[in-house]
């Protein structure tokens, strides 16, 4: 029998093909914090089109990167801030999921797009001309409960937190801990809603831990790429990255 007949793939090219995509999520993920789900669902959904079974899998292959750099970095952690975040994205989350069945709309994240996209290039040429800064406590509840909204509605959490982190102009160690602890919490919490749903079939199970070695691999191809990444590069790619996930919210939602 063919150890892939009880898995997702429907074949030894496409379980190729989702290792390498996996590979470079994660990679990308472990390297500057964020943009797998940018990687890997866009890749998935460009190869494969409907990709319903592909979320609780991708979900899942997340959970390794966020806990080796959750536990690695984890003195780099403000366990105070992030637990006053975690206050305001979960009851987002919750309220989010009830706002989706009145199927919103989405040209609001055409507008959130947009808005990711200009401070993206804010930050790639204008960041060391002018600044601004959101030390302010204050704003953890607003960006918090945006993050937790637009994740519950349309699976989208990242860009608020990554815009209110990098402008503390953190360096880039503190600044993907910071990402990814949080990010860890949002995927238990979303693993055990998805469990409790029974989104987790077998053939997703076997096929997650199929395509396992493809995570581990880019997590750690990408935990060198960090620590060779100058600081000042680090903050470029991190921007230019950002950029792109402010173009393909727009795109995919136009």
């Amino acid at each position: 029998m063919d150890i892939l007949s009880q898995t997702i793939f429907q074949g030894w090219g496409q379980y190729l093909i989702v290792g390498v995509i996996v590979f470079l999520g994660q990679f990308i993920y472990t390297a500057i914090g964020f943009g797998s789900g940018m990687v890997t669902i866009s890749l998935l959904a460009l190869f494969f089109g409907n990709i319903d079974v592909f979320v609780p899998f991708f979900l899942l292959l997340c959970l390794p990167t966020e806990l080796t750099i959750s536990f690695k970095d984890r003195e780099y952690i403000d366990f105070h801030r992030t637990g006053k975040f975690l206050l305001f994205i979960f009851p987002g989350l919750v309220v989010g999921a009830f706002l989706l069945k009145s199927v919103p709309d989405r040209s609001l994240v055409v507008w959130l797009g947009a808005i990711v996209a200009i401070l993206a290039v804010y930050y790639l040429f204008f960041e060391e001309k002018t600044t601004f800064t959101l030390k302010n406590p204050a704003w953890i509840p607003f960006f918090g409960g945006i993050s937790g909204v637009l994740g519950g509605v349309y699976g989208i959490s990242g860009p608020p937190l990554i815009v209110y982190f990098k402008a503390l102009k953190m360096d880039k160690t503190s600044f993907r801990v910071a990402l990814l602890s949080i990010f860890l919490a949002m995927s238990i919490f979303r693993t055990g809603v998805y469990a409790a749903i029974h989104l987790y079939t077998l053939p997703i199970l076997i096929g997650t831990a199929q395509a396992l070695p493809f995570a581990l691999l880019g997590v750690l191809a990408g935990m060198k790429a960090h620590y060779r990444i100058p600081e000042q590069l680090f903050k470029q790619i991190a921007s230019a990255v950002l950029l792109v996930s402010g173009v393909l919210l727009i795109w995919k939602n136009l």
